[in-house]
């Protein structure tokens, strides 16, 4: 039993640990081709399923249920379990992917992305604290950023899929999501067979019941808008969803946009992928800088650097040198996002982690919802161009928040050594 209790804290992982952090990058990956999959699609839509503004919509409605299931479902891992609720995500996800590829119309699908993006706010929240409590102490920003990998990497499956699968199916859009569906059946037969519940989870659940107070951690105040918490969840709403109001817009409606100014759909769709292959890049840097550098940090840095890059591709918009700042640009916003999530899950006690990182990407959501839905209108009135430079403002803000955070990560460093100096005391 103690070897169970003790896994997390060691310092090398366990095969098994490793297996359960590569997973949840998987699970990561299936959220990533899911999420971005309808800009691939938008494009090869039949004339007259949707106008600009509803394809607007039908991009954020899976970031609005995104919001849902980050905020109202992800906290129940919390009280039932990190397991359950990742099984009721993916058998959800699974329902919706098959709904989408059935639609016929642009109501049904409109309806079946809410419903996808309920099941992928669930599911995003589970795992990055899945992997956080399976990993050991020293190396959680290393499985965050190998988890965070998988999403861009399933942004370029969902690139991949529409240059390649769409042109040889003659401009069939639906196999795309029949892809995303097939996954989700293989991701819940392998939860089912192959995932434990998180020992940290079951040791801190069942601690007040058994009287085990070696195991139970001090009673910390969990009201996410409390005294002691407010300031922190403040900051990293408002924070993350500048940078995903950044990220959604550049990686959803960029190939639209592209393929706008320049009349062809494979330009912008290898401007799609070069976006995915810097998020790539830039959680595996995140993964690597993880070890040193706090993720608060790294957000900062990253943060201007991305506003650097997208002042840089809207100077020219095609060409190679626009196709490298579009994989800067992916590599720094993701890896903020990467810095923003390592904070979250850190500065929030264990029973409250699910809770905490879901309101924090849920209500951060909401520039995710809004930048393609303005972008749809605002394409009307504005340039390409001129909306890209736009996006330079989140990305600065960010990168202002990310300093604040900064404070807020060695305030809670601070008082997490002098609870290790003083076990005695916290124990009383």
């Amino acid at each position: 039993m103690s070897g169970t209790k003790d896994w997390p804290t060691r310092t090398g992982m366990r095969p098994y640990q490793l297996a359960t952090v590569l997973f949840c990058m998987f699970l990561n990956m299936l959220d990533g081709y899911d999420v971005l999959v309808m800009g691939f699609a938008m494009p090869h839509l039949p004339e007259g399923f949707a106008t600009n503004p509803q394809k607007g919509y039908l991009i954020s409605a899976a970031l609005a249920g995104m919001a849902v299931g980050a905020i109202g479902l992800a906290r129940f891992a919390d009280v039932f379990g990190r397991r359950r609720v990742l099984l009721a995500g993916l058998a959800t996800n699974t329902l919706g992917l098959a709904g989408s590829a059935l639609s016929i119309n642009f109501e049904t699908l409109l309806a079946t992305r809410f419903v996808t993006g309920i099941a992928i706010g669930t599911i995003s929240v589970v795992i990055i604290v899945l992997c956080q409590e399976a990993a050991p102490t020293n190396r959680r920003s290393v499985a965050v950023g190998m988890v965070m990998i998988g999403y861009p990497l399933g942004t370029l499956l969902a690139g991949f899929a529409g240059a390649g699968l769409i042109a040889l199916a003659g401009g069939a859009w639906q196999g795309m999501f029949w892809i995303g569906a097939g996954l989700g059946i293989v991701s819940f037969i392998v939860t089912v067979a192959f995932l434990r519940e998180s020992p940290e989870f079951l040791a801190r659940k069942n601690a007040p019941r058994t009287g085990n107070r070696v195991a139970a951690e001090p009673e910390v105040p969990t009201r996410l808008l409390g005294r002691n918490l407010r300031a922190r969840t403040l900051l990293l709403v408002f924070g993350y969803s500048m940078l995903t109001a950044g990220y959604y817009f550049v990686s959803t409606w960029t190939p639209q946009l592209i393929k706008a100014t320049s009349g062809d759909a494979g330009s912008g769709a290898l401007a799609g992928i070069m976006i995915g292959v810097g998020s790539v890049v830039g959680a595996c840097l995140f993964g690597a800088f993880g070890l040193r550098f706090p993720g608060a940090r790294i957000a900062f840095t990253t943060s201007l650097v991305s506003a650097v890059a997208i002042a840089a591709f809207a100077v020219t918009l095609q060409g190679p040198f626009a196709l490298a700042m579009a994989a800067l640009l992916g590599g720094g916003i993701f890896a903020g996002l990467s810095g923003y999530t390592s904070t979250s899950t850190a500065v929030y006690p264990v029973l409250a982690r699910a809770k905490g990182y879901g309101a924090m990407m849920g209500i951060g959501r909401a520039g995710a919802i809004l930048s393609p839905i303005v972008a749809g209108y605002a394409l009307s009135v504005m340039t390409p161009r001129a909306m890209y430079l736009a996006v330079i403002v989140p990305l600065l803000l960010a990168a202002l928040v990310a300093v604040a955070l900064m404070r807020v990560t060695r305030a809670v460093e601070a008082d997490a050594s002098h609870v290790d100096a003083h076990p005695l005391a916290v124990a009383e």
